[in-house]
This record gives C-alpha cells, sequence and structure tokens, in this order.
C-alpha cells in the first residue's frame, strides 16, 4: 500500500517520472495464470490486487528472516528498498518485457522509482521493528 501510494503521488506530482510500464504487473502474472487455471472473473481485481500486496509482503518477510542483529531503520530500509527497485526494474521487469532496461529510461524514470523504493523499503523496515518491539 506504502508503493502504490507513493507511486500514484509521484506520477501526479511528476508526471515525466512514471516508468514505462507497458501492462500492470500484477495483470501480466494473472494473466499467465490464467492460461492454466480458470480464474472466476468476479475474483480477477481482488487477485491483481492480492498479487501487488504479496510482492510488498514477501520483500518484508525475506528482510525479517535475513535480519540478525539491530541495525539503522533508514539504512536497512533504503537498502531493503534499493534491492526490491533492483530485482524488479534491473531484473524481471525487463526480461519480461513489461518495460525497457533502465538505460532505455530518462533519469527521472529511474531516479523518482528508486527514492520511491527506498522509502518503501524505510517504511517496512520501521514496522518490522515496530512489531518486534511488542
Amino acid at each position: 500500500m506504502v508503493m502504490q501510494g507513493l507511486l500514484t503521488l509521484s506520477g501526479k506530482a511528476l508526471p515525466a517520472s512514471r516508468p514505462p510500464i507497458k501492462q500492470d504487473p500484477a495483470e501480466f502474472m494473472l494473466g499467465k495464470v490464467k492460461e492454466h487455471v480458470k480464474v472466476p472473473e468476479k475474483l480477477e481485481a481482488a487477485a491483481a490486487k492480492s498479487l501487488h500486496l504479496g510482492y510488498g509482503i514477501t520483500s518484508g518477510v525475506i528482510y525479517g528472516a535475513l535480519r540478525n542483529r539491530a541495525g539503522s531503520t533508514f539504512l536497512d530500509g533504503a537498502l531493503l528498498g534499493l534491492g526490491v527497485w533492483a530485482s524488479g526494474y534491473l531484473g524481471w521487469l525487463p526480461a519480461t518485457h513489461l518495460m525497457p532496461p533502465v538505460t532505455e529510461q530518462s533519469p527521472q524514470q529511474v531516479i523518482v522509482p528508486i527514492v520511491n523504493h527506498a522509502l518503501f523499503g524505510i517504511a517496512v523496515v520501521a514496522a518490522y521493528d515496530s512489531l518486534m518491539r511488542v
């Protein structure tokens, strides 16, 4: 939810910073599932939203599983966010042709998502730290 909010906000404030995504990644993944499994039409929108949520949650779960010490919320969060950005923007999004490589994007289309992902990572680590104090 944090990431979606950041992307929406930056997209409105800086329209030229929107990443050149050809298709919503969740809809792409859902389309791949539908090639093999019948998905009721009533569930498609919820399934797509769940995929977005699941992607974000997965990064938090991986962080929690790998974290073995107290660290800096800001540094750990920024690194987590950069890792999530790199896995998508340098990895699977260009590999699936959902997005051109970052070398073919404008500086704004690269920098703004990096900042958004760093902020997302900081939010994830802050939430994790809060949960661990309970």
